[in-house]
């Protein structure tokens, strides 16, 4: 059997044979992509991209690549797949056109949607528990933050809801879609009541299989947050629930995988805080609540890094507003962690409140502290929680069940009998 992944993001090995920048993205693919090659499928790995100039194909490490520029979308896809031959097609993510191009080139009956995350829905919570101000446009600042690469919150809000209705055209065309959660069930249901829902997990990265964390008395209180880069994330919301934690343990840190706040002299520091305006807001909100000192940026994490800042933490911590299937928490709980994590989206389909972490609403700050509070209260029940969540974790992000589960729906797509959601 022969099935092609259309992919959004260029694999390493076909960025580095093509001289591009290798995209810190999609080590969920590559997973599955490895775990895949125990199983009697051939996989073709075809992906686009703006800065590719032409249709190609390369052959690297016995796995074949193609590469073709975005601009010219469903005309090269359709080279691709007329050149390969596939019995199916798995595009991954649902934000962008590719999928249309799958669905509109190939039989829609043996084309699979891998949802990723969903656009439109992320859009909506893009500045929830942000000041007004954040959704308004500011033509100068855009202006001026563009030529740096940046983008205002509200300009990063609306491309999520403009990628949000492009969205919902994969959704009614798509026959087939793969995901991973009730949430994203849901949604697909409502979008599209006629199409085929099926379920897989996903494989998280190597080193998270191994390890685990371990209770230690002596050990300061950390709070690990892997991610803070845009306000879906919510680092404001741990900003604004960090007082009341520190008032019961003056010598807590949060540790926040990513770069800090840009720090100028008095003179630019406000030019930096108009031109960086989350981060900025970041910034001004931790001084005016008294906690700047307690927030630590490690900088950008490779997967060893960041499983050591989490073995090294007393609490993970997910404030977001809005998550599909975070990896990180994934990962967190193959580690054992203690983990308190909004009960948004995707994420009650991951991890059972009380049992294995503690769930709260990420728009109460006061929810959110006494989640973390209640982990660092009680460390024996918080390392049952965390072991709990490690038996979960590793049944429902094993490599080996995931890939047969994959080929088995593979076989059933390429089948006559219709394959069971």
């Amino acid at each position: 059997m022969k099935v092609l992944w259309l992919l959004n993001f260029l694999p390493a090995p076909l960025a580095r044979a093509l001289d591009l920048p290798v995209q810190a993205s999609g080590s969920w693919v590559t997973a599955l992509y490895q775990a895949m090659a125990q199983q009697p499928v051939e996989i073709i790995l075809c992906a686009h991209n703006f800065a590719v100039t032409r249709t190609e194909r390369r052959e690297i490490d016995d796995t074949v690549y193609w590469a073709f520029p975005t601009a010219e979308g469903a005309s090269a896809l359709k080279k691709v797949l007329d050149a390969e031959q596939p019995e199916l097609v798995q595009v991954f993510g649902t934000e962008n056109d590719h999928p249309v191009w799958a669905l509109e080139t190939f039989d829609p009956e043996k084309v699979l949607i891998y949802i990723q995350g969903l656009a439109g829905p992320c859009g909506e919570h893009m500045a929830d528990g942000l000041p007004e101000r954040f959704l308004r446009r500011q033509p100068l600042k855009e202006t001026v933050t563009a030529r740096f690469g940046g983008a205002t919150v509200y300009q990063l809000r609306q491309r999520l809801l403009d990628q949000g209705e492009a969205e919902k055209k994969v959704f009614a065309l798509a026959r087939n879609v793969l995901g991973r959660t009730e949430w994203d069930k849901a949604f697909t249901a409502s979008v599209n009541p006629q199409a085929r829902y099926y379920k897989l997990n996903e494989i998280l990265r190597a080193p998270f299989y191994s390890g685990g964390w371990q209770r230690d008395p002596l050990r300061r209180p950390r709070i690990f947050v892997s991610q803070g880069n845009t306000p879906l994330k919510g680092l404001h919301r741990v900003i604004e629930a960090l007082p009341a934690i520190a008032a019961r343990y003056p010598d807590v840190q949060v540790d926040v995988a990513g770069w800090p706040p840009p720090r100028k002299g008095a003179l630019l520091q406000p030019v930096m805080n108009w031109l960086a305006e989350y981060p900025g807001y970041l910034d001004q909100l931790a001084r005016r609540l008294g906690v700047a000192d307690r927030i630590r940026y490690t900088g950008v994490l490779n997967a060893e890094a960041m499983k050591t800042c989490f073995l090294q933490s007393s609490v993970f911590l997910l404030p977001s507003s809005l998550e599909n299937s975070p990896n990180s928490l994934g990962e967190a709980m193959l580690l054992g962690m203690p983990c308190a994590a909004a009960n948004v989206g995707g994420v009650p389909s991951m991890l059972e409140d009380k049992k294995e972490g503690l769930l709260f609403d990420p728009a109460r700050p006061d929810q959110m502290a006494q989640a973390v509070l209640a982990l660092l209260d009680d460390p024996a029940g918080a390392e049952a929680m965390g072991k709990a969540a490690r038996t979960r974790a590793m049944a429902d992000h094993d490599p080996k069940a995931i890939a047969a589960a994959q080929m088995a729906l593979y076989n059933q797509l390429c089948g006559t009998k219709e394959a069971k959601p």
